[in-house]
């Protein structure tokens, strides 16, 4: 957190500059006004007003100056969380209750470092449409619910899936706590608010996604990990999971930053009208 100690002193000091000042120009202006003295194109209250202006439009620019700098800097990072002990990083998050995006933003952050690619956009946009896609799948099936979590909190903290937000020994759950690069989170925080909107997913890619508004993406592997158990994914090659191959959108990192695998099939509960988009309008009458 910011220490905002050294700009209220300031800003004390900066008070009692001003008051000073003004009660000195009050008193002259008040001896003007004694003794008949008419400035040009006013009365001499009119200078009196004009005398208390000066004073306290510089204490305006002046407390503005000091205190939104500050602001600007506390804003660019969240709030830097700690563990008590053995306190696991699902209930440090949920007890000071952050928003979806600050929550997906964290997981972002932290995933993007473990992946080794801290700094580039397209690992961030496909960690963030990664965890979108299932809780989108949850909200229209009950079997995708039990097996990735409900919203976005309950996706994120799923057991046995982001280790940064659910385990109590992820070398990176201290990123998920508290992100301390600036020019990271920023593309951590674009990327998850362009997954929450929903607007443009990469991932979107096969025709029954497509028909549906919805992506059967929902596991992705870090080959560059210091967690990865070798270049490919410990589910390769699995029943019900496949290797989409080499992504053709550029907005996602190549397969050999990040490896995304889609579901054979939809979930046999998948609900009928599931985000189904609208037909096109007819033309008749």
């Amino acid at each position: 957190m910011m220490d905002h100690t050294a700009p209220i002193v300031m800003l004390v000091v900066v008070l009692a500059v001003v008051a000073l000042a003004f009660a000195a120009r009050w008193r002259r202006a008040a001896g003007a006004e004694s003794a008949g003295w008419q400035g040009p194109g006013g009365s001499a209250r009119g200078t009196l007003v004009a005398a208390a202006a000066l004073p306290v439009a510089a204490f305006v620019a002046l407390t503005f100056g000091l205190l939104a700098p500050p602001a600007a800097v506390a804003d660019d990072l969240p709030s830097c969380l700690r563990r008590v002990a053995d306190q696991a990083p699902r209930d440090v998050l949920l007890a000071v209750r952050p928003g979806d995006e600050e929550l997906l933003a964290r997981l972002v952050y932290a995933e993007a470092r473990s992946a080794g690619f801290a700094d580039d956009p397209r690992v961030a946009r496909g960690i963030a449409w990664g965890a979108m896609n299932r809780v989108r799948l949850g909200e229209v099936s009950a079997s995708a619910r039990r097996r990735y979590g409900s919203g976005v909190a309950g996706v994120i903290f799923q057991p046995q899936q982001f280790n940064p937000a659910v385990s109590r020994r992820s070398p990176f759950a201290a990123d998920f706590l508290c992100p301390q690069d600036a020019a990271a989170w920023r593309l951590a925080v674009a990327a998850a608010g362009m997954a929450l909107r929903g607007h443009g997913n990469p991932l979107l890619d096969t025709a029954w996604e497509r028909r549906h508004g919805l992506s059967l993406v929902v596991n992705f592997y870090y080959p560059h990990s210091p967690q990865a158990r070798g270049p490919l994914a410990p589910w390769e090659g699995s029943a019900g999971l496949r290797f989409i191959g080499e992504p053709e959108s550029a907005d996602l990192p190549p397969a050999a930053r990040v490896r995304f695998y889609r579901l054979d099939r939809p979930p046999a509960d998948l609900d009928p009208a599931a985000r189904r988009p609208s037909p096109p309008a007819s033309g008749g009458k």
